[in-house]
């Protein structure tokens, strides 16, 4: 009964950051529980395909326009259920180019719902630059379960409600 009213509540922002508001929203999640392999591109963890599985149910009503992943195993496949569902195809973006890469994402779907999946120490910077101000750090190791909704008015002017 709690993960319904959770989905409604999501939804419900989502729309209304759309319709009311006119601006772009984007949806910022950290990749799921990954492999600790010891290699730089591990894959999800069996936690974190349950958690994949689980976002695609959560945005299952939302109608999302386009789908971003960092090029790492682990983003890719947090995204893909999402992608999959909604029959988009993962596009992919360089974290090292942030400003650039939402400037791009805001001219691409403008007045649309984007979701993109990166890392913990990417989600805070995309969110900063999205807000205009530096007001989140690098989310904690073993935070997994974090989603940003971010309705953009234009760069640097967003409001930010984090989930």
């Amino acid at each position: 009964m709690k993960r319904k009213y959770f989905i409604v509540i999501i939804f419900i922002l989502l729309i209304s950051s759309v319709f009311i508001y006119g601006e772009t929203t984007i949806i910022l999640v950290r990749h799921a529980e990954k492999i600790r392999d010891g290699s730089n591109n591990p894959p999800l963890a069996p936690a974190g395909q349950a958690r994949a599985t689980e976002l695609a149910y959560i945005l299952e009503h939302v109608p999302i326009n386009a789908v971003y992943s960092t090029p790492f195993r682990r983003t890719k496949q947090t995204v893909l259920p999402v992608a999959q569902k909604k029959g988009l195809k993962i596009r992919l973006y360089d974290p090292r180019e942030n400003r650039e890469f939402l400037k791009q994402v805001l001219k691409l779907h403008s007045k649309g719902i984007v979701l993109i999946v990166g890392h913990s120490n990417t989600i805070p910077i995309l969110v900063n630059l999205l807000e205009g101000r530096e007001r989140l750090g690098i989310l904690g190791d073993k935070i997994y379960d974090n989603i940003f909704i971010v309705s953009v008015f234009s760069m640097g002017d967003s409001k930010v409600t984090r989930l």
